[in-house]
């Protein structure tokens, strides 16, 4: 799978997609594209909605309000909320949070949890 002097690694990403097309369908032109940059790609699968890693901040579709995830299971992701309040969100219900780059570590040094940006 590689070569000398080199790793796998895994990049998780977001795209938006034609509401015809599928999360597989997307995970085929994301790696079509990574091939074409010369990257030799190992998997790719499609998940719909927005897979989140634990640390990072998202919005919820219900409240547009930020929050952070802690943990990510098959489908769903366990949030928490500035006062401490704990979620489980469908990953279709959530989206990445736009304001997570100019806002890095805020939200997380509020609840108390480890920063890992959201990009």
């Amino acid at each position: 799978m590689t070569g000398p002097g080199e790793r796998l690694v895994t990049v998780v990403l977001t795209v938006a997609v034609p509401a015809e097309a599928g999360a597989e369908d997307a995970a085929g032109l994301v790696a079509d594209a990574a091939v074409s940059t010369a990257l030799q790609v190992v998997s790719a699968a499609g998940v719909e909605g927005h897979l989140p890693v634990p640390g990072s901040t998202v919005l919820r579709r219900a409240d547009g309000m930020p929050w952070l995830v802690q943990a990510v299971t098959e489908g769903s992701a366990t949030l928490t909320d500035f006062s401490g309040t704990w979620v489980q969100a469908r990953l279709t219900r959530l989206a990445p949070d736009p304001l997570a780059a100019s806002s890095e570590g805020a939200l997380a040094a509020v609840l108390g949890g480890e920063w890992a940006p959201n990009c």
